[in-house]
Order: structure tokens, then sequence, then C-alpha cells
């Protein structure tokens, strides 16, 4: 295939061009048909997100249990369910002569309903919940008292009441948990029947067949191979004894994945995922690769803060109104080459290093912080000038491609850190098209800044970043070009999108689709969005993201293994929430931390704390460490992150308990030697916990089983033959498993 490239005001217009129509020839998707999770009514699915081309859609069956309405471009499909939904069903698309089948999940949420008493000298009442997204929300007038309803899923709910501009605690629910800042929330609870689903195991395999087992009924499973449902001459369920066998078609000869679908008559329980080759099952981590999504533990680094590799580059701004902190420290492309050739991670063992953004920065300072008084450069990377051209301070093309090839040669991923949201003002594309950004002020003249939420599309970071309004498709087209750029020019394998919740859906679409049918690689993309996981999972599926940072789940481990007092319930409500949110083999980014947050070892040694402003406190005092056992503290969240399901992401800096508040002082330089003790030995314990999640099956691909007991929490991962164990004690005495004493406030991993 021949690429041409054209380059317009620093902005990628790609032009393709084929030999023959052999070459020309495209599969009908890319990727597993992710599930469609049905609202109560009608649901629209856009089978753009699932079939590259949708023109060569055939026809659509028919299904006794819903009524289908596909749209003359065939690019949405409307589906109506009737009151003979069942918990999981299959959508089956015939495709250029081919079938395709689509999981769909019959919704399950159950009316909801908050309300306040109402006092007379209240003027406003308003909702503010994590379902929300922690906007106010204003509440219904019902004469006697106020009223917010809604309807949701099973799960716990985190909420406030707004009384005049003044949050509190709902007067009617005692319960309440720590809102990790000090103050507390109340927490709303829709019970579910979990215990009941049936909980699928991996047992036995036998050459081209396999069974599973369930600790409760089953009424009915679908297996899919790739994308293809199986017939029930490959599935057998055996109700007596709960089990699942299962034939693997002999004409299956490519790599793929199986997975199962199950429920009964209390819904739709776990499901499970089983990588094939050749019709046989994937038994050893030995023979998947790097390439295979779900084996990926991903290394951030932010370039300028990891290490100098070429001095001849180094330029910090020349401003005095730049504090040293806040201005470029040298780190480099290079300095990354050099750590890939000196084997550093691949002894550490992740195979996936996600850099910052690498585009041109402007060169003056730019933003502002009252105390001490400093304004910044763009050290990391985040207001593009250029959206092709690569920094000087970081290198070239040439080095950026050298250090390509090394990863790979290494057996490691590379991705790259994208900005889409925002340009910064010096770009050429604001200087030219500067109705191709949203306006900074709102109609009633108030600046639109930082208004994460309310107006999520539309807010600008600061001043001087436009934010690219993806409400024009013509827009979306050249940014899309220019962001597709980066994998058709490099090898690229991936990208971290920044601020995913700001920018359109058509965006996200549009990029994929271009991604997949421009690149003939796996390209994993992973995005960046704080909110519900509502908001969190409408970006991620087949046609868009492959996974976004599970902020969530992030939070809960760090309330619970940075403080003493924070119950271990929470954290493993909030991983149950996850897996019924996004799978129980999603691809979410389990974080240590990143670039926006506090270090975690800082909260979990007091230095810093949670209800202070931590981006202040790295600015008015020096952080350090005083209280050691916040190491073990660290070792845990890794340990919780390296055995659950998801993408484990370590902040540079973590493997060793890196100090620091929030921003710039998280962003201290990498350090690789003169490690004390401490550091030491949680780098050793990092190692060992790394090479275990990659030479584990069970860990990558396993069932997940969650127990919790007296402050102590008891995760069992199983996949076939291979059981493994993982125990937290966050109590403070000895905890007796099996046989096996774990210590107060610590972890042990049984297998």
């Amino acid at each position: 295939m021949k690429t041409t490239f054209f380059i317009v005001n620093a902005l990628v217009f790609t032009v393709f061009s084929c030999k023959t129509p052999q070459e020309n020839k495209q599969p009908i998707s890319k990727g597993l048909a992710s599930p469609v999770y049905m609202s109560k009514d009608e649901t629209e699915i856009f089978l753009t997100d699932y079939i590259l081309d949708v023109s060569k859609i055939d026809s659509i069956q028919e299904s006794k249990h819903f009524k289908t309405t596909l749209s003359n471009d065939k690019t949405k499909l409307v589906i109506t369910p009737n009151i003979y939904i069942k918990h999981i069903q299959n959508l089956t698309l015939y495709v250029a002569g081919e079938k395709y089948d689509i999981p769909l999940y019959k919704n399950t949420n159950k009316k909801a309903v908050f309300s306040i008493p109402k006092d007379k000298k209240n003027k406003t009442v308003a909702f503010k919940s994590q379902i929300v997204g922690w906007q106010s929300v204003a509440m219904e007038d019902k004469i006697t008292y106020w009223e917010y309803k809604t309807h949701l899923a099973p799960g716990k709910y985190q909420y406030l009441f707004v009384v005049d501009g003044k949050e509190q605690l709902d007067p009617n629910n005692s319960t309440k948990i720590s809102n990790g800042m000090g103050g507390y929330n109340s927490v709303f609870e829709i019970a579910d029947q979990s215990d009941k689903t049936p909980f699928l195991i991996s047992e036995t395999q036998n050459g081209n067949s396999f069974s599973l087992t369930s600790e409760n009924s089953i009424q009915e499973a679908l297996v899919y191979i790739g994308n293809e449902l199986l017939s029930k001459e490959y599935v057998k369920i055996d109700s007596d004894t709960h089990k699942i066998n299962i034939t693997i078609p002999e004409h299956k000869n490519e790599k793929t994945n199986i997975r199962v679908y199950a429920y009964n008559f209390f819904g739709r329980g776990n499901d499970v995922l089983i990588p094939i080759n050749k019709g046989k099952i994937i038994a050893n981590s030995k023979d998947l690769s790097r390439t295979d999504f779900h084996t990926q533990i991903m290394y951030f680094l932010l370039v300028d803060r990891f290490l100098d590799g070429d001095t001849s580059n180094t330029k910090p701004v020349k401003s005095d109104s730049i504090l040293p902190k806040a201005n470029y420290r040298g780190g480099d492309l290079k300095g990354v080459v050099d750590k890939i050739e000196s084997g550093y991670f691949t002894d550490l063992g992740v195979n996936t290093i996600w850099l910052s953004p690498i585009t041109q920065n402007p060169e003056g300072a730019f933003g502002f912080w009252p105390d001490p008084v400093s304004k910044f450069s763009g050290y990391h990377g985040y207001w593009p000038i250029s959206n092709t051209k690569i920094d000087y301070r970081y290198g070239d093309e040439v080095v950026f491609k050298d250090l390509i090839n090394k990863a790979h040669q290494n057996n490691c991923n590379v991705i790259l850190d994208y900005v889409a949201n925002h340009i910064h003002q010096e770009h050429p594309l604001y200087k030219q098209h500067p109705d191709w950004a949203t306006s900074m002020y709102l109609p009633d003249g108030s600046r639109n800044l930082e208004k994460w939420d309310s107006h999520r599309l539309t807010t600008w970071f600061d001043t001087f970043l436009p934010t690219i309004d993806f409400s024009k498709h013509e827009v979306v087209e050249v940014m899309t070009d220019s962001a597709a750029y980066w994998v058709t020019k490099y090898d690229l394998d991936g990208f971290r999108h920044d601020a995913t919740k700001h920018i359109q859906l058509d965006f996200w679409r549009t990029l994929t689709n271009k991604v997949k049918t421009r690149t003939d690689r796996p390209i994993y993309q992973i995005g960046e969005t704080y909110g519900s996981p509502e908001l969190i999972r409408s970006y991620v599926n087949t046609g868009m993201l492959d996974g976004q940072f599970n902020f969530n789940l992030y939070d809960a481990s760090v309330a619970v293994f940075a403080t003493d007092d924070e119950p271990i319930s929470r954290l493993s409500d909030a991983l149950k929430e996850s897996l019924t949110y996004y799978g129980n083999h999603h691809l979410m980014g389990n974080i240590t931390g990143n670039q926006d947050r506090a270090r975690f070892i800082s909260y979990a040694s007091g230095d810093v704390s949670f209800d202070e402003d931590a981006k202040k406190a790295g600015w008015t005092r020096e952080i350090k460490m005083s209280d050691t056992t916040a190491y073990n503290k660290l070792a845990m969240l890794h340990a919780f992150n390296l055995t659950t399901p998801g993408i484990p992401c370590i902040y540079y800096g973590d493997e060793y308990g890196s100090i620091g508040a929030n921003d710039p002082d998280n962003r201290r330089m990498m350090k690789f030697e003169d490690l004390d003790k401490y550091e030491l030995a949680l780098k050793e314990k990092v190692t060992k916990l790394i090479h275990l999640r990659k030479n584990s099956m069970a860990l990558l691909y396993g069932s997940t089983k969650i127990e919790t007991e007296n402050e102590v929490m008891i995760i069992t991962r199983k996949y076939f033959g291979e059981e493994i164990t993982i125990i937290f004690n966050k109590s403070d005495k000895v905890y007796k498993y099996k046989g096996t004493l774990i210590k107060a406030g610590s972890f042990e991993i049984i297998y």
C-alpha cells in the first residue's frame, strides 16, 4: 500500500492509494463486537461502531424478542424490546455475505427517588451526585418536599443536597462515606441479586473442547468465537451440575477470543474471555503477544521529567516569571531510548510505554500561580502549537522512530498521549480559523473557563487554550486526519487521549474508523474521563475507545489503602461496580497515580492531607517522607492493580515511591540512582508483582471472585487449572487464610 502525506498548517490530510483491488480489500470489522447496554424503551445503535463499511450490510435477522428499524443510510439501528426480552439477546447482521453477531444486554435499571423535606426558609434546593457528574441539578417542588427521580442500575451511589448553595447530607439517610477531602457524602443503594446469578469458572480443557462450571443455575449461555455466535450443537448445558460444555468448531483456525455470557432468572452473570489460536485454547502466557491488549502493563512517563539523554536540546524557557519547577528540566526521547537499551523497562517487567505529548509547545510563559508568583512553560506537552511537529526539546523524527524500533525489539509497545480537545492560541489553526474554536464567553457574558461538567463540550481550560469546536464535522475530519497521522507515519501501538469527555462522540467514531481502515495492526486507545460510570462507558465500545482510566476505582483505592479508617468494603464495592459497568475482562486503566493528582505515597505518609489544597501544598512547603509505612501502603495499591481485571498503569517513579504534592510537585525528575532501602524494597516488590502478572493466565484472563470479611478482602482469579488468591488485610489483627497468616496492614498472594 502506498501512503502519501500532505502537511497543511501543521495539520495532516492523508490520501491513500492502492496498487491492486486485492490489496485494498478490508475486513468487515476489526475487534470484538462490544455488548450493547440497552435502554428500557428504544436503543439506538451506531452500526458504524461495528461495521467498517455499512453499505455492505445485507440484512438484519428478525427476532421475536425485539423489533429493529434500520436507517436509510444503514448507519443507525433502533432496537425496541418487547416484554419477552431476555437478560442477554443476540443481534445478527449479515454483511457482505458474512454473519456478524452482537450481544445485547437487557436494561436492569430501577426507579430511584431522592427527597428532602421542605423548609419555608429555603429558596433553592438541588441534587448533587456522582450520578449527574457532581453537578447541581434542580429538584422538583412537590409542595411539602423536594424530589429528584431517576433510574439506576443496582449498586451504591454517593450524593448530597445543596440547600441555598450549601452542601449537606440527606437528613433521612444515616449511611454516609468519606469523600476523601475531609467531608462525607450520603450513600444510596439499589440492591442487586448478583449472588444468585451464574458465576462462571473455567474448569477443564481437552483438545478443542472445554467446560465451565457455575456456582448457581444456568438458564442459557451465549458463546461467541470472534464475532460469531456458536450454534447450540457446540454448546451443551447440564442443568443438574451447572456445567457448560463447549466445542470449538474445527474450521476455526484464526487467532481470536471465545466469549461466554450466561444468565438465569435472577439476571446476567459474569462474562468469560478465553484466547484461542488454531482452534486450541491458549494456556500459557508465553503464547500471547504484546499486541494482545489484555497483556499490557503500562508505564506512564512525563518525557521532560524522565531522563536527559541529549543535553544539546536542554533549553528552558528564558523567562524570570517561571520558577524552575514549572520550566523545562531536560528530559527527552533520547533519554527514553537510553533506558530501553539499558533494560530498565524489561527488568521492571512493563511492556507498554505511554509517552506524554511530544508535539511542539510554545516558547513563552503562560498561566499564573499566586504564591509564590510563577507562570508556566509547556514542559508537559499539553499546549500544542502543532499537531504533527515533534518539539525540538524532546528530539526529532529520527530519534522517535528509533525509540519505537528499540521498544519493539525489546517486546514493548509505545503509545502516545494525544491532545485533541484544545490547542494553544499560537497554533496556526486558531489564527487561520478562529471560528473552529468554541467561544470563551457564555451567552450571559461570563467566561466559559474550567466548567468541566456544566459546559463540558465547549469550556476552555485556560484563556490561552481555545477549545476546538467538534460540533462541526468539517473540523472533525481535519483533526482526525491529524491524529491518525501519528499511527500511519509511525509504527505506534496506540493513543492515550486527553480530556476525552470534552470532545463530541463524532470525533472518536471518525478517528477510530480511520485508525482501523488505515492501519494493519492492533491500535489500543484509552481515554481520560472524570465522571459517572455511565458517562465513562459511553465512550468505550468497538467503534470508539478500548478503555478509559478507572478514576472512580482509583479514588476508592486511595481512600482505602492510604488511610487507616476507610473500610475495605468501599474498595470491594468499587471493584464490583467496575466489573458490572465495564465487564469482567475490560481494558480500563488501573492507575497508581498521574500528573494531575498528588502522589499516593505522600497521602499515605500524611505529608499531604486529603482536606487541603494539594497544589498549594507543593508550592508553599517542601514535601518530605515522614512515615515509611507508606511504602507498604503503596505496595498494596500496586498489588491490587496488578491482580485485578484491567490494564495496570504505573506513573513514573511510583515503582519506588516518588513523593510529592500536586502539579508540578508530582512531576519531579525521575530517580534512577541513590534509592534508599525503602525505595529499593518497594521497587523489588513491584518488579515481582509485574512479572507475576505477565506470566499468569489467571491474572490476565481468569474469573474474578470478590469476598470481604472483617476488613479483609479476598480476590480469587481462576483460569482452568491455575488459581491465584490475593488477600488484603486492612485490619489491625493477623488474619489466617487456609493455614497462611497475613499480617495486619499487608497483603499476601497464594498460588
